[in-house]
């Protein structure tokens, strides 16, 4: 198994350990703008397929900025990998449940026509993503550059050695992200979780407690 490969699968068997062990831890605009795979803000500097990219873009037009980025498919439990480790990973569960093991478990790694017919950020389904994205030394500097509209950005915070965003995509969804602040050579890929509102619902980050984003956020905040 290679190392892109490793990535996804610990990503399927435990996205929860990137928002913390939150289960201990002390809406729509109309008329938004649609995103392009034109808009500058779709790829970064290190041309990395940017957080703004995965959850503005409807997947048909995901699917085709990546190709013209140069990732390519690898199959179901790597999703789309490009050079020096740079990759986009998507999964989401098949059951619902408040056992985060029996959650863990029901996961289920997206098909290749699934992403393309993925909604914006995976809609209302629970959806994860994994953005992978190479050229940075530090989790944070990963955020900051391959984020793509730093307008986006609500609100930020970190706990322990793991940076959260609170972003908003045009069309109004929220989103919760996070890198692990953790420096290298610049050589290897940094990975960008992503997490929507529904993914959130499901309880996966926070010990099985079903709770909405705002109250994540608020268990997040309170944290760092």
């Amino acid at each position: 198994m290679n190392e892109m490969t490793m990535s996804r699968a610990a990503f399927v068997a435990g996205a929860g350990a990137a928002a913390c062990t939150l289960a201990g831890c002390s809406g729509g605009a109309g008329g938004a703008k649609a995103a392009s795979t034109a808009d500058a803000a779709c790829v970064d500097d290190n041309a990395n397929v940017t957080v703004y990219a995965a959850i503005n873009l409807g997947g048909a037009d995901l699917v085709r900025l990546l190709k013209h980025q140069n990732y390519e498919w690898q199959g179901e439990n790597v999703g789309y990998g490009a050079v020096d480790d740079a990759g986009f990973f998507a999964f989401t569960f098949s059951k619902v449940s408040d056992d985060v093991d029996e959650l863990a478990n029901s996961a289920i790694p997206l098909s290749e026509s699934e992403y393309e017919e993925l909604e914006p950020g995976g809609g209302d389904d629970s959806v994860a993503i994994l953005l992978s994205v190479a050229g940075y030394t530090t989790g944070d500097r990963a955020l900051a550059g391959a984020i793509g509209d730093a307008a986006m950005v609500q609100e930020k915070c970190t706990v322990d050695d793991s940076a959260y965003w609170l972003v908003r995509a045009l069309d109004g969804s929220r989103y919760v992200i996070s890198a692990y602040d953790t420096e290298d050579d610049g050589d290897s890929a940094h990975d960008i979780y992503i997490y929507n509102e529904a993914f959130i619902r499901t309880g996966y980050l926070s010990g099985g407690d079903q709770i909405d984003i705002d109250e994540l956020w608020s268990r997040l905040a309170n944290a760092s």
